[in-house]
């Protein structure tokens, strides 16, 4: 699925005074790992938010192919997202009280699609096999997040956010997250994921940096994982 982003931009004003998160902006992204890197504060989570369809530009418009998501009611772009987006959020997001593979599946829950069989499958594929009846306190921070992707895939999305998906991992994690990441986008899903962290850019088809809400585009990024 391609996204299509022209001339974006969003501004806050807090205490009567006015900033600017993120500064008009054109992305364009049809498939693959695209990594959009960026120091905290620099608004590339505004940027994925708004991209993802959580955050309502000031300015401009997103679609997805010939789609204008914000030219959608709001239970029409609801609907939107639960069918084509999958959100890997920032931090601990699994729900307490429950297990693993109740957390895998609650988005299908809510959509009322049983997605038992496939979730196994995800469980089996992440490593969760012997987790999956297990709750998040009993889980690592790479546990966690394996089981936030699972989740974030469950209803088959054409496309996935990841945002700071590897935030405090240790490096084996983190190289393991984005692995499962650009393996998702070898199967077909558009992946995008923010993060401060520049090793991500080894696992990128498209890298974009973001500074103080401008948004540029890495020319020429081409590189392999050895």
């Amino acid at each position: 699925m391609k996204i299509y982003a022209e001339n974006i931009s969003k501004e806050y004003t807090r205490h009567r005074r006015s900033f600017t998160a993120v500064e008009p902006a054109v992305i364009e992204i049809s498939g693959g790992l695209t990594v959009i890197l960026g120091k905290s504060g620099s608004g590339k989570t505004t940027l994925l938010n708004i991209l993802a369809g959580l955050l309502a530009p000031n300015t401009g418009s997103v679609k997805y192919d010939t789609a204008d998501i914000y030219a959608l009611s709001d239970r029409e772009l609801s609907d939107f997202r639960s069918r084509h987006i999958g959100y890997i959020p920032q931090g601990h997001s699994l729900v307490g009280s429950l297990t693993v593979e109740e957390n895998i599946l609650l988005p299908a829950a809510l959509a009322g699609e049983p997605q038992k069989e496939y979730a196994q499958t995800l469980i089996e594929e992440l490593g969760l096999g012997e987790l999956k009846n297990a709750y998040p306190k009993e889980l690592s921070g790479g546990e966690i997040r394996r089981a936030a992707i699972a989740r974030a895939l469950i209803n088959s999305p054409d496309v996935i956010f990841a945002d700071e998906p590897t935030n405090d991992l240790d490096d084996e994690n983190t190289r393991q997250v984005f692995g499962l990441l650009k393996k998702a986008a070898e199967q077909g899903k558009t992946v995008i994921a923010v993060t401060h962290d520049s090793s991500a850019a080894d696992y990128a088809d498209n890298v974009y940096r973001m500074d103080a809400g401008v948004l540029t585009k890495e020319e020429g990024h081409k590189r392999e994982i050895a």
